[in-house]
């Protein structure tokens, strides 16, 4: 076997798994919403927004109790 031949032979399992990485890699891209869907999910980020905006924060303890005795 001439140095060809073998350089070549020794580069088809490289060149196999590189063609295996890249279609594991591909990822589909789902559709994009359609004008109705996207206004609806509009409207709810909307409504997400404006509970965040009102809601309350959490409770204030800095003025309870303490475990401590004096």
């Amino acid at each position: 076997m001439d140095g060809f031949a073998a350089l070549a032979m020794t580069k088809r399992p490289a060149v196999a798994a590189l063609l295996l990485l890249m279609g594991a890699c591909h990822k589909p891209q789902p559709a994009a919403p359609s004008a109705e869907q996207a206004a609806q999910l509009n409207d709810a980020e909307d409504m997400l927004n404006h509970v965040a905006a009102n809601a309350e924060g959490p409770a204030d303890r800095s003025t309870g109790p303490s475990n401590s005795s004096d």
